[in-house]
C-alpha cells in the first residue's frame, strides 16, 4: 500500500518478546513501513537469542521485566513459551496434550520488575503494544495505563479459562481496556486444543472448537477515531493493514482520512484490495 506513507515513525513495543513464538505480523509492519520496535524479555536465555536479532534503526531489545515495580520470582519452564511470573495451573492444563511437560518449572529466578508507565522509550510514544506474558497481562495493563491509553493498537494474549494460578480472567482484562477507551476489534490468533485422549489428524497440536488462548486486538474506541489527526490515522491504517489484514476496518479509516486530509486514497485502496486474497478467519 505504497500510496499511504507515514511521515512520523510507528513505534512498536513487544512485551514478552521471546522468539519461541513467531511474530510475522510485526515483521510485516517493520518491513513495509517506517517503524521501530522495542522488545522486553526477562529470561536471560531468551533475551540472548533476541540480541542476535537486533537491527540498527529497526529493533532494540532489553532484558527487563515489566510488571508492578516489585521483586518477583520468574518461573522458568521447560518450554520458554510457558515461562511466567505465575505458576501454571497444572490440574487444568494437563487435560490437554503436551502442556503438562512443557509447563514444568525447571528453574526460578528473582527479578526486579519495572512499571510500564516508568519506561521512557527514549521519549517516543508507543503506537502499538503486543503483550504476551503468560497470565501476567492484567498487572502490566494496570501499571501501564498512561502509556497504553496513548496507543492506537494493543494486542493482548488472554485465556478464557485461566491457565496460571492467580491469573485474572479474560473479562477482567476486557474491562480494563474498555476503561482505557479501547474497543475489541478482532482476534489475531485463536488457539484451539483438543481434550485428551482425542487427537485430530493424529496430531496432539491440532484443536477443534475448544478455545485455549486468544490474541485479542484492541483499537482506540471507535468514537475516538474521529479525534485522531492525519498522521495518527495513517499509522493506525498501516498497522491494521500490514499486521492484521483488517481490510474492512482499513477501508473505514481511509474514508475518514480522505475527509480530513482532502485526499482520494480510498479510490486507490479499493483498486488494491480487489487484487488481494481476502479470507474470513472465523
Amino acid at each position: 500500500m505504497n500510496f499511504i506513507k507515514n511521515e512520523s515513525k510507528i513505534y512498536i513495543c513487544d512485551i514478552g518478546a521471546s522468539p519461541c513464538d513467531p511474530t510475522e505480523h510485526l515483521e510485516d509492519l517493520l518491513k513495509n513501513t517506517d517503524s521501530f520496535l522495542y522488545g522486553f524479555e526477562p529470561s536471560e536465555k531468551e533475551f540472548n537469542k533476541l540480541k542476535q536479532l537486533e537491527q540498527k534503526d529497526k529493533k532494540k531489545f532489553f532484558q527487563k521485566a515489566i510488571g508492578d515495580g516489585s521483586e518477583k520470582t520468574l518461573n522458568i519452564c521447560a518450554y520458554p513459551g510457558w515461562t511466567s511470573f505465575l505458576e501454571p495451573k497444572t490440574e487444568y492444563i494437563k487435560k490437554f496434550h503436551d502442556f503438562e511437560d512443557a509447563s514444568k518449572i525447571i528453574d526460578r529466578v528473582s527479578v526486579k520488575t519495572e512499571k510500564l508507565d516508568d519506561i521512557d522509550f527514549e521519549k517516543n510514544k508507543i503506537d502499538f503494544f503486543k503483550i504476551d506474558v503468560q497470565g501476567f497481562e492484567s498487572t502490566i495493563v494496570e501499571n501501564g495505563s498512561k502509556k497504553i491509553s496513548d496507543a492506537l493498537v494493543v494486542q493482548i494474549e488472554l485465556s478464557p479459562v485461566p491457565a496460571y494460578k492467580k491469573e485474572k480472567n479474560l473479562t477482567y482484562v476486557f474491562n480494563l481496556m474498555e476503561k482505557l477507551n479501547f474497543n475489541l476489534n478482532m482476534f489475531h490468533n485463536i488457539n484451539t486444543r483438543t481434550f485428551k485422549p482425542m487427537m485430530i489428524a493424529k496430531s496432539t497440536g491440532v484443536g477443534l472448537h475448544t478455545i485455549f488462548q486468544l490474541d485479542c486486538v484492541f483499537v482506540k474506541n471507535y468514537n475516538e477515531i474521529e479525534k485522531l489527526d492525519k498522521e495518527e490515522l495513517k499509522r493506525l491504517i498501516l498497522i491494521m493493514f500490514y499486521s492484521y489484514k483488517s481490510y474492512d476496518f482499513v477501508d473505514y479509516l481511509i474514508s475518514h482520512l480522505d475527509k480530513i486530509a482532502n485526499t482520494n486514497y480510498l479510490n486507490d485502496y479499493r483498486k488494491l484490495y480487489s487484487t488481494l486474497k481476502i479470507q474470513k478467519r472465523y
